[in-house]
């Protein structure tokens, strides 16, 4: 009844916002509580011990109720509730330590803010908002570190996404992934890498390797290097292991130990191969180059590598050129003297080296001496002039073996040789013969039928047929009679 009488107005609302859902009715309750005790919260309730002191002003009218604090249970909650479309409630406690809760409670969206603060004064507040619009703030994990590249993402651990430092406008290096999931180009090389100079982030450049050797990065020795990315290759420097005479990883021999390998299979003749010091490569010192085909040092030639050299280009007429033990001199054993225009050993002439002989010499009247092609052992007169030179010159019946179409026959004799005087002024019938011409010619026992009028009788035979023997020189009796 007391509150009927104070609030008249209070009900007609509640009444008409009920049935129509248009009226908005709110209350607005300030309660202030003094208390030293230390208050929680129960979250699992939802009740704060508290004492409210926020001003309000709403539509309907105002109520301020002031609480002994002597009188105050701490259990005892105050809850103000705006009923329609939109509640907003706050509750702010002061308890001294300060804890953050989030409180849901029913409604499409509730968002509920609870600040407690432990002190001797609590002021709490709280506020409940609910209606037909949902306004929700969801914060996503943090997926940075899972290793798939997501939006906002440059990368995600070894996820790169294809990028690396040349596509970053470096020079090269290594691209790496930061904790943040942002690229690391700490490693990354600036584009002088390459030019063979020191530079800003660079370990070494080409032949640049800053002082440094296998000895300074830990190894043994060997040969230390600088890759394309200007960072050091340490691919030949080797391991405290060389010289336990064993062939052990990154050594190419070890002591005795040479994987197999000779001066031979090093491309040398022979000798004897050996193992450098820091176990990185073979001695060759004692190899002898001599004998591997290829003229090395003070070589002239060496097996088969002449040096382009022949038998002909040292002056020789032929042959095949060779290369002595020693590599130290060609070996011209088997090539062919004649054809070198020099007069060796057994040789009449040699291409232009006559000897001093002439035409003249020869007994020709003139003209050009040559050396017989391919022989050297005797002289070609078919270029000189004279009697000799089995040409007809000038007068001459015949020359040598040219008789100008002449025979014995053609000479009057029965057969035989014909051939010319030394001096070619006439021809030499001292090999023709009348024989055969059944004349008795000087010289002849008979001839043929021609007996000069002998017989058998004449002959001491009884009878007989006498003959003429071949040659015309004795006569034939086998046929006479005693």
């Amino acid at each position: 009844m007391r509150y009927s009488a104070i609030f008249p107005g209070l009900f007609v609302l509640a009444a008409l916002s009920g049935c129509t859902g248009d009226v908005v009715q709110g209350s607005d309750t300030d309660t202030t509580t003094d208390t030293s005790s230390t208050t929680e919260q129960d979250t699992s309730t939802g009740v704060t011990p508290t004492t409210a002191d926020p001003p309000t002003t709403t539509t309907a009218p105002t109520t301020t109720t002031t609480v002994d604090p002597t009188t105050v249970d701490p259990t005892d909650t105050s809850t103000t509730t705006t009923t329609g479309e939109t509640t907003d409630t706050s509750t702010t406690t002061t308890t001294g330590e300060t804890t953050d809760t989030t409180t849901t409670t029913s409604g499409e969206t509730t968002d509920t803010s609870t600040t407690t603060t432990t002190g001797d004064t609590t002021d709490s507040t709280t506020t409940t908002t609910t209606g037909d619009t949902t306004d929700t703030e969801t914060t996503a994990p943090n997926s940075c570190g899972d290793g798939i590249l997501d939006a906002g993402e440059d990368c995600d651990q070894d996820n790169l996404g294809g990028a690396d430092c040349v596509g970053l406008g470096f020079g090269g290096g290594t691209l790496a992934c930061a904790d943040d999931c942002s690229f690391d180009t700490s490693l990354c090389l600036m584009e002088s890498c390459g030019n063979g100079t020191l530079d800003e982030k660079e370990t070494c450049d080409g032949a640049d390797l800053d002082g440094e050797s296998c000895a300074s990065q830990g190894f043994a020795g060997g040969t230390l290097a600088c890759a394309d990315d200007c960072s050091f290759d340490t691919s030949l420097c080797l391991m405290e292991s060389c010289g336990n005479g064993t062939l052990d990883e990154k050594e190419t021999c070890d002591g005795a130990d040479l994987d197999g390998e000779s001066c031979v299979s090093q491309g040398f003749g022979g000798g004897t191969l050996a193992c450098n010091a820091d176990c990185g490569g073979f001695d060759v010192s004692q190899c002898d180059p001599c004998g591997n085909d290829q003229i090395d040092d003070d070589e002239v030639c060496d097996g088969a590598a002449l040096a382009n050299q022949t038998c002909e280009s040292l002056g020789f007429g032929g042959g095949t050129l060779g290369c002595v033990a020693t590599c130290d001199e060609f070996d011209t054993s088997q090539c062919d003297s004649c054809g070198n225009d020099q007069l060796d050993a057994g040789e009449t002439c040699d291409g232009a080296a006559l000897g001093g002989a002439t035409c003249e010499s020869l007994g020709f009247d003139g003209g050009t001496l040559a050396c017989a092609a391919d022989s050297c052992g005797a002289f070609d007169t078919s270029g000189c002039v004279g009697c000799g030179n089995d040409k007809l010159d000038g007068d001459e019946p015949c020359d040598g073996s040219e008789l100008d179409g002449e025979t014995c026959e053609t000479q009057g004799f029965f057969g035989g040789t014909l051939a010319c005087t030394e001096q070619c002024d006439d021809f030499d019938l001292s090999q023709c013969s009348d024989c055969g011409n059944n004349q008795l010619d000087a010289g002849e026992t008979c001839d043929g039928s021609d007996l000069g009028g002998a017989t058998c009788e004449s002959q001491g035979f009884a009878g007989g047929t006498l003959t003429c023997a071949t040659g015309c020189g004795a006569f034939d009796t086998s046929a006479c009679t005693e």
